[in-house]
């Protein structure tokens, strides 16, 4: 399977930008290959991966933009501060909603999104966003759904009292949006670990008591608020990335995990980070994210730090799955490679394989933001589709 020249330049030069002492190699690289490069091929395509922003901000930083083909740079420009602009009005959109849940004395956390732009990526017009992400408690659910509802904001996918019934290990989220249709989406979590595909082998062992203890007061949007310690916030963001919608399918998810880990390099207690990792269940998730990250980026861990993360061995689900990482062979549904691998045995391997074509129908329902409509058995064979159509899209970017 080959990969495009652009593809491997997107790849090298955004591994480059992340080290700021290869600012000589970037500008060699843009000197030598940027004359033979399909440039809107290349916007669209780092669009996509989530890091166009990310390579404006670093030529800036590097005084590389004369490199660039004319009208490149200008391009560029105007798409990140447009997103700035962007960002600054979901802040300022935030900014009340966070008000009105400390007013109702609702501690919450937020999660990725606005708190990574504006507290660990060098600039705030770095990473987009179309939703903020809170994890609040369950026990709070009503009270925050009340308290959003004053604000203009519905539930779209299901209900409070459908979704707090759902099985341990799938959905844990709520998604409210206003009837204007303005940004941001809020996507209200009561559990950290929010998918439709069951992850039963390791959600119930996340203490949540534990990120709660642990959260850090801080002020995002000009507001107050909490985010996860630096160490909780690297586990999360790894089985994040690994969930099977996810899988690493796009280049901004590593560099979420680059730039925590950046910010917080002289902060992270990495054995903390190994024993919540074991305690958690998710060491294996961990330590494939890291790897991958370190594939990707300038990111240092030593290897003393990675085997401890490692377990026995690799099954040959999961080294395939890094095989096709570290090709840049990404397609989203390729970590249930990994999640198979967690299902010890065939017969609970075949139990897992089930519950992820055959969710709960409520399950099923909420993901298709279906909540007013009638349950249709047809729903399963779309959801069949789903699943097995994700490995044909790993040829994506040869086209």
């Amino acid at each position: 399977m080959k990969t495009r020249l652009e593809d491997r330049f997107i790849v090298g030069i955004l591994a480059d930008l992340s080290n700021p002492e290869r600012g000589a190699d970037v500008g060699r690289r843009i000197a030598e290959q940027g004359r033979t490069l399909d440039w809107h091929y290349l916007i669209r395509r780092m669009s996509d991966e989530g890091v166009l922003f990310l390579f404006f901000y670093c030529l800036k930083q590097f005084h590389l933009q004369d490199l660039l083909p004319p009208n490149v740079f200008d391009v560029l420009s105007g798409r990140y501060y447009e997103n700035l602009r962007k960002n600054m009005m979901a802040s300022a959109a935030l900014k009340p909603v966070f008000d009105a849940l400390n007013e109702q004395a609702v501690p919450f956390i937020v999660l990725k999104g606005i708190a990574l732009a504006e507290r660990v990526y060098p600039g705030f017009g770095i990473r987009g966003m179309s939703d903020a992400d809170l994890l609040v408690k369950k026990d709070d659910m009503y009270r925050v759904d009340a308290s959003l509802s004053s604000l203009g904001y519905v539930a779209r996918d299901s209900s409070v009292k459908q979704a707090l019934d759902n099985p341990a290990g799938y959905l844990a989220s709520l998604d409210y949006r206003k009837d204007d249709g303005s940004l941001p989406n809020l996507h209200i979590h009561w559990h950290p670990v929010n998918t439709s595909v069951p992850a039963f082998m390791f959600a119930g062992q996340v203490d949540q008591e534990r990120l709660w203890e642990m959260a850090i007061p801080v002020t995002v949007a000009n507001a107050k608020a909490r985010i996860l310690c630096p160490e909780h916030q690297v586990i999360y963001l790894c089985e994040h990335a690994l969930r099977i919608n996810h899988s690493f399918d796009r280049l901004i998810l590593m560099y979420d995990i680059f730039f925590v880990v950046k910010a917080h390099q002289d902060e992270v207690n990495w054995d903390f980070v190994a024993d919540e990792a074991r305690r958690f269940n998710v060491s294996k998730l961990v330590f494939l994210s890291l790897s991958i990250v370190r594939q990707y980026t300038s990111l240092t861990l030593s290897e003393e730090m990675m085997q401890r993360l490692h377990a026995a061995y690799l099954t040959f689900g999961e080294k395939l799955f890094l095989d096709l990482q570290f090709k840049n062979h990404r397609f989203r549904g390729g970590s249930i490679l990994i999640y198979l691998a967690m299902n010890r045995g065939f017969v609970e391997k075949c139990r897992f394989l089930f519950r992820t074509v055959f969710p709960p129908p409520h399950i099923l329902m909420q993901r298709r933001y279906a909540k007013d409509r009638a349950f249709r058995l047809s729903f399963y064979g779309e959801r069949l589709w789903e699943v097995l159509s994700h490995p044909f899209r790993i040829n994506r970017r040869d086209s």
